[in-house]
C-alpha cells in the first residue's frame, strides 16, 4: 500500500535515519501460517506532511526481516504495523497525530493508477474523502481481543434472512469474537458460522459450473462466463449496538481471473475468531478513533 495524506497531521511518505540500534531477534507469526525472521532496531523516521514540512518520529521501532515462509510476504515490498500494542508504528504515529487513523482501500483487482490510502490524525480526512454512503458507527473492543480491533457481531443476514449461527461465535466469553485485520486479505469464519453463511451463498451461484483451483484457496470456486450479478443476495454484518455492515458483493463474490469467481471465505477453528479481512473490507472508508473507541465506516471510491 502506497501512504498518501489528506491534511498537515497526516503522515505521507516514510524514511528511515539515524538508526540508533537495539537489536532484538524476532519471529512474527500469523493465522494463516506465515512467518517471518530478522530483528529490531529503534530508528527515526521522517514523514512528510502535506504542507511540504517534515517532521519525525523516534524510537520507533522498526523491523528487517532475513527469512520467511507463506503467502502473506508474497509481493510486498515491507509491513506495517496497525496493531493495537504500544510497539507498531501506529501506536507511535497517533500519538504524534492525534489518536485517530484511517484508510480507504480500493478494489484489489482495480488499475494500477488507483490507490488505497491510510492516513493518521485528526478527522479532517472524513471531511475531504467522497463517500457515495452515510457513515455507521460501531464500538471498538479494544481490550477483547488484544493486540487486534475486536468488534461485536450478533449475527449475519443473506437476502434479508437472519442465519441460524450460534451466538458463541461472536461471544468472546465463549471461545469467539470478531476482528477486522487489514492484514489478512480473505475473511475468515468459524465453521458454525461458515457453514452456514457457505450454503446460503452457494444456492445463488450453483447455477454455474463448479471449477477446483489448486492456487486458490477457497473451497467454492465457479466458471463466471455469463454471470449476473443480480442473483447475488445481500450478505449483511449485523453489530449488537444496531450498526449494519454491507459489503459490496464484488468482495464476497470475488473474480480470481481467468473467468472464475470464488466465494470470499475461509473456515477457521471453533474456539477461534472470525476475521473480516481487506478484500471483505475494499470499497469502504474505515476510521479508528482509538480516544472514543469507535470504529466509523462508509462506503468510498477512495478519491
Amino acid at each position: 500500500m502506497r501512504l498518501a495524506a489528506d491534511t498537515i497531521t497526516h503522515v505521507a511518505i516514510l524514511t528511515t535515519s539515524n538508526t540508533k540500534i537495539s537489536v532484538v531477534v524476532i519471529i512474527s507469526s500469523y493465522a494463516d501460517g506465515s512467518a517471518a525472521r530478522g530483528v529490531f532496531a529503534d530508528e527515526t523516521v521522517t514523514v512528510g506532511l502535506t504542507d511540504g514540512r517534515k517532521t519525525r518520529l523516534r524510537n520507533v521501532l522498526i523491523g528487517c526481516s532475513d527469512s520467511y515462509q507463506g503467502s502473506n510476504f508474497d509481493n510486498v515490498d515491507g509491513l506495517l504495523g496497525l496493531a493495537n500494542t504500544k510497539h507498531s508504528f501506529a501506536a507511535y504515529a497517533v500519538e504524534k497525530f492525534g489518536r485517530k487513523f484511517s484508510y480507504c482501500l480500493v478494489d484489489h483487482l482495480s488499475n494500477i493508477n488507483a490507490t488505497s490510502y491510510i492516513t493518521f490524525g485528526g478527522g479532517a480526512s472524513r471531511n475531504r474523502v467522497k463517500l457515495s454512503g452515510n457513515a455507521r458507527r460501531t464500538t471498538l473492543e479494544l481490550q477483547a481481543l488484544t493486540p487486534f480491533y475486536a468488534v461485536k457481531i450478533r449475527g449475519i443476514s443473506v437476502d434479508g434472512k437472519t442465519l441460524e449461527i450460534p451466538m458463541k461465535v461472536w461471544d468472546v466469553t465463549q471461545g469467539g469474537g470478531t476482528i477486522l485485520d487489514s492484514g489478512t486479505s480473505l475473511t475468515y469464519l468459524t465453521n458454525p458460522a461458515y457453514q452456514t453463511v457457505m450454503e446460503a451463498l452457494t444456492m445463488s451461484v450453483s447455477k454455474y459450473p463448479r471449477v477446483k483451483l489448486d492456487a486458490v484457496p477457497m473451497d467454492y470456486c465457479f466458471n463466471s462466463t455469463g454471470f449476473d450479478a443480480t442473483w447475488v443476495p445481500k450478505l449483511i454484518l449485523h453489530f449488537e449496538d444496531g450498526a449494519r455492515f454491507e459489503p459490496h458483493w464484488n468482495s464476497y463474490v470475488i473474480p480470481v481471473g481467468g473467468g472464475v469467481r470464488c466465494l470470499g471465505f475461509l473456515p477457521a477453528r471453533f474456539p477461534g475468531v472470525c476475521v473480516i479481512g481487506n478484500i471483505m473490507q475494499q470499497k469502504y472508508f474505515w476510521e479508528y478513533d482509538l480516544t472514543a473507541k469507535e470504529l466509523s465506516f462508509a462506503p468510498s471510491a477512495c478519491s
